[in-house]
């Protein structure tokens, strides 16, 4: 079955991350699993250059996403820029590596820009005090023409889980993506009671181990065409691809 990667990062995190994960090493991660198409994002708002070079090498195995810091003017004007100059095709925020609340309203700049450029934004979602569902539930519903993909789905903790579960049923423009989210009977909880087409999979190299979060989408027991949904269509029909 083939299968698109919705989260994975190119470049170094240092001792974050199991290893530097570099262009050749996502290719042979690729080949390996069947991987069709990766969204690729870099270590850092500092590092999109490293997301243009891998997208301009490999176009058809890559969907390049932005990793933004909101700013000010500056730095909306380099999201319209990578979007319409350089290819890219979503927005990645991670309030918990750049250190602010999700909610807050300097984020909301962002958020229109992403409306009006018709992209997508993904969110780091699990950590207080910066990146909680319930944050990230209220940006959204200031934003509610906006597609934003909860990444981790609240990650590890069963009650951020729930939270993310809960907020994706409240506003129906929420996706959650299942990389780095380790309860298969969650991802299966997802996508019988947010919706079929809003759960993705992801990966979420270099720091997790891809073979692993495969197999736990498996281990929801859905049938397979669920399963198509969740590891390719639902990303493909999001994206446009």
């Amino acid at each position: 079955m083939k299968i698109i990667d919705a989260h994975t990062h190119i470049g170094n995190f240092g001792s974050w991350a199991r290893f530097d994960f570099d262009l050749a090493r996502l290719k042979e991660q690729m080949a390996e699993f069947d991987i069709e198409k990766t969204l690729l994002t870099g270590a850092g708002f500092h590092d999109n250059k490293s997301v243009i070079d891998a997208f301009q090498k490999e176009p058809d195995l890559i969907v390049p996403v932005a990793w933004v810091k909101p700013g000010g003017a500056a730095e909306l004007a380099e999201i319209r820029r990578l979007v319409e100059r350089e290819g890219f095709r979503a927005i990645k925020l991670h309030p918990l590596f750049d250190a602010y609340c999700a909610d807050d309203t300097f984020v909301d700049p962002v958020l229109d820009l992403a409306e009006e450029l018709k992209i997508p934004v993904f969110i780091h979602s699990g950590h207080p005090p910066f990146s909680l569902p319930w944050q990230i539930g209220w940006l959204v519903e200031r934003h509610p023409n906006v597609k934003v993909v909860m990444l981790h789905m609240g990650h590890a903790h069963g009650v951020y889980v729930d939270a993310a579960l809960k907020t994706a049923r409240r506003y129906p423009n929420v996706y959650l993506d299942t990389s780095g989210s380790p309860m298969s009977v969650k991802i299966r909880e997802a996508y019988d009671t947010v919706g079929s087409d809003r759960v993705l999979f992801g990966i979420d190299s270099p720091f997790h181990e891809p073979s692993v979060e495969i197999e736990k989408i498996r281990a929801t027991h859905l049938p397979e065409d669920a399963l198509r949904r969740i590891y390719h269509d639902n990303a493909a029909k999001l994206l446009g691809l």
